[in-house]
């Protein structure tokens, strides 16, 4: 276990990152009109200065921080490297809209930047609260990031639908996080898989706070039936936000499935196999519906949002074939996000 002053040293590249964001936030203040192009550069320069940072600090580092809050580990630096990669990408991708459409550019960037810090603590979270948190402070952000063509009627329709919806899912995952805690009286996974385990029958209370918890976690993935969110927010968002959710959100998504699967459900034991079984048929369905409606699309996002959903069902295919004596399902996924 380390000590507090460790801990802090081993958050330096979430620290860095947030302190980035507001960096970028204040120089926006300070820059004139014509030169709002600097902002788009200073966030690529912190973003590739901080995932040399996160590899040079946390290569083969394998912690566990605040009592089990939080992990530093080999899984949640690879999604660290991969969401800045990411935020570079869609930086890069996004400069000649932001600077012909938005005068306010520093916020644009800004609510990148805490929507990517949002991602890296969802992939070290080890506690529900923890990571719900995390993912309220990334919803937040692409909320508001979904709504930036202000003058287009889908795109306030698709961004109003988006916050209805996302308010909707996080309030059932809490609500399934207050049930887990109110039945077992713990909310880290591992003391969940702990708690299930020893129990000699598992409270029906537990089966449904475990089942809103996937309900959420579902909403955030946009797996079938909880998809409908995704293809009118998808048309509405500008073209780099759009591909910012296909990507940046599903992937920081999955990553806080994989562990809450990895270290909260499958040392449980049994239960895993009847869990097997939901996420084959989500699987299935996500897979057959993204996939066949996305051959009727005329709309090119629309086309993408179906096509993200169907990576979902695929994604959601290699989790149900996890098995705690194999790491290699697990490694198929990574490969699966990065390409």
């Amino acid at each position: 276990m380390t000590s507090l002053s460790d801990n802090l040293v081993l958050l330096t590249p979430e620290f860095a990152l947030a302190g980035l964001a507001f960096l970028v936030f204040a120089t926006d203040l300070l820059l004139p009109e014509g030169r709002k192009v600097y902002l788009a550069w200073l966030s690529m320069a912190g973003l590739i200065a901080l995932m040399l940072v996160s590899i040079l600090m946390l290569w083969d580092e394998q912690e566990s921080l605040y009592d089990g809050l939080l992990a530093v580990d080999d899984f949640s630096l690879f999604f660290k490297v991969l969401f800045m990669g990411i935020g570079v990408f869609i930086v890069l991708s996004s400069m000649d809209f932001v600077d012909k459409k938005l005068k306010h550019q520093g916020e644009f960037y800004g609510l990148l930047l805490f929507s990517i810090l949002g991602m890296n603590v969802m992939a070290q979270s080890r506690e529900l609260l923890t990571a719900y948190i995390a993912l309220e402070l990334l919803s937040f952000s692409l909320y508001v990031m979904a709504a930036y063509a202000k003058d287009s009627a889908k795109s306030n329709e698709g961004a109003l639908k988006y916050i209805i919806v996302g308010a909707v899912s996080s309030a059932i995952l809490l609500y399934g996080v207050s049930m887990v805690y109110g039945t077992i009286g713990v909310t880290k996974f591992d003391d969940i898989a702990v708690a299930i385990s020893s129990a000699s029958e598992v409270s029906p209370a537990l089966w449904v706070g475990l089942g809103l918890i996937l309900v959420g976690l579902m909403f955030k993935v946009s797996a079938v039936p909880f998809h409908m969110w995704a293809p009118d927010t998808y048309e509405g968002a500008p073209f780099p936000i759009t591909a910012y959710l296909a990507i940046g959100s599903k992937v920081a998504a999955v990553a806080l499935l994989l562990r809450f699967v990895a270290e909260g459900i499958l040392p449980a034991g049994d239960l895993w196999l009847e869990w097997q079984i939901i996420f084959a048929v989500l699987a299935a369905v996500t897979m057959l519906l993204g996939n066949l409606v996305a051959l009727a699309q005329k709309n090119l996002k629309r086309l993408m949002a179906y096509s993200s959903i169907a990576h979902a069902g695929f994604i959601l295919a290699g989790v149900a074939a996890m098995a705690t004596s194999s790491v290699l399902t697990a490694n198929g996924i990574l490969y699966y996000l990065i390409g």
